[in-house]
């Protein structure tokens, strides 16, 4: 592998042309160029293309590590419209974004392309085995989720292809702009043929991110239509998921045992979550001594005194909605009664409470945030409480408990008792070969109810 190491770009993409047609003006590498369109590439294919509107934001302590001269490439690429920029930079958060804005074909799919420069050549080697030895890593903290990713997990090219075709046809005469904030037709398409790429070659990645523990690999960043097309061994494949996961454990942060009690169940003692930088937040303690630059202690006493101050059952609605398995139907007929029910409208509006920052709801996009704090008041302040240091915390919260319940408790249990059934996580679901759905389904049961008390409902999606 490491012999045939090369840069993989978009087969639309003829950089020895730009360059002929816009010359630098200073002493050039192409593969220094090359490298930059390399690693936006990889990028689509790794990121939510929708979550940053198409870019795809870049590590510039990496660029510099590799060419400290990176900026000249990456302005001459700029100024003649070969990239484009976000122009969205957020000290410690966020650094800028670039999308590939030339060369888009429909018909794009990969290229290789050779790397003749040997310092380069060399560096990209270093890169690649560090990459490979993280993934050793992983396997050595989690072998019972990475290995099924091996020679039997396969993917159907062609008809994955013809699915890209039917999800992203060609557009003739008039193109429609892209809707502000969201990904383009071409970045979206080209971020599927990738994917099917990667499976194709069986180049599988995966890794866990430390903030909220989720296991991230091919088969979580594959376009969710192209999942039929995925099999194991020659056996289909089941997906089966919590239903509203977001929503229900929400409920559990709902309850005052939650902050203030150590016990069996999930509450904020046992729930690791790691800062985001770069502020460091201390929610592992409800000691208001704690040492850090501020402490969520403070949060959590208030948490604490609201919901000891609320009668339980205002949140009964809400509780009621969450565990009737059609929380989204049920809160759009409270909300909009005159309406017809769209459940992404509804969806949209209930992630958009729990993500987006306190100062929002005062912005005029956010109306349907205001008709949640209108309907559900209590449930906006608990939630705006969590939010009121760091906007993330909330959405970070809930993603550390699922895959708390998903990974280290229904995946482990499944492995131990059954370690040659495989296994996939993906978030709040795991998909395992057919015939197989309905122990897999019992596990995720048993196991949420025993961490937080809550009876979940499941849905199954069948890998055709």
């Amino acid at each position: 592998m490491v012999e045939n190491i090369y840069w993989e770009i978009p087969s639309s993409v003829d950089l020895e042309g730009f360059l002929k047609k816009h010359p630098p003006p200073f002493k050039y590498k192409i593969d220094h160029f090359y490298y930059i369109i390399d690693y936006i590439s990889r990028g689509m294919e790794r990121e939510d293309l929708d979550d940053n509107g198409g870019f795809v934001n870049i590590n510039a302590a990496q660029l510099q590590k590799a060419n400290h001269n990176y900026k000249l490439y990456l302005d001459h690429l700029l100024k003649h419209h070969f990239l484009r920029t976000d122009m969205k930079y957020i000290v410690g958060k966020k650094s800028f974004g670039f999308l590939i804005n030339l060369y888009k074909s429909h018909q794009a799919t990969t290229q290789n392309i050779e790397i003749t420069d040997w310092t380069i050549r060399r560096n990209k080697i270093a890169e690649y085995k560090a990459s490979q030895e993280q993934l050793k890593q992983t396997t050595k903290s989690y072998p019972l989720l990475t290995k099924w990713f091996n020679e039997k997990l396969q993917i159907d090219v062609q008809g994955a292809e013809q699915e890209v075709e039917q999800l992203f046809p060609e557009q003739k005469g008039a193109i429609r702009g892209t809707r502000k904030g969201k990904s383009g037709i071409w970045n979206k398409r080209y971020k599927a043929m990738y994917s099917i790429h990667k499976f194709a070659k069986q180049e599988f990645y995966y890794g866990v991110d430390d903030n909220v523990g989720r296991f991230h690999t091919n088969l979580t960043n594959i376009k969710k239509e192209l999942r039929n097309y995925i099999t194991y061994n020659g056996e289909k494949l089941v997906n089966i998921d919590i239903k509203n996961s977001q929503p229900l454990f929400s409920t559990l942060l709902l309850d005052k045992t939650f902050w203030n009690k150590k016990g069996k169940l999930i509450s904020i003692i046992n729930t690791p979550l790691q800062p985001s930088p770069p502020t460091s937040i201390n929610i592992t303690s409800s000691n208001p001594s704690s040492s850090n630059p501020y402490s969520f202690s403070i949060t959590i006493i208030m948490i604490v005194e609201l919901l000891e101050s609320i009668d339980n059952k205002v949140f009964n609605q809400y509780k009621s909605f969450v565990n009737s398995g059609k929380f989204y139907e049920k809160v759009s007929k409270l909300l909009y009664p005159n309406s017809a029910f769209n459940k992404q409208k509804v969806k949209a509006m209930v992630y958009t409470v729990f993500f987006s920052s306190n100062r929002f709801i005062g912005q005029p996009g956010a109306q349907p945030k205001r008709d949640f704090k209108l309907n559900f008041p209590e449930v906006y302040e608990v939630f705006r409480l969590i939010k009121v240091k760091d906007h993330t915390l909330l959405a970070r919260l809930l993603q550390r408990i699922e895959s708390t319940i998903m990974i280290q408790h229904a995946s482990k249990r499944i492995a131990e008792e059954k370690p040659d059934l495989p296994i996939f996580t993906i978030h709040d679901s795991i998909a395992t070969t057919v015939g197989n759905e309905n122990y897999v389904t019992s596990v995720i049961m048993e196991e949420v109810l025993k961490l937080t008390g809550l009876k979940v409902k499941l849905g199954k999606e069948y890998w055709r």
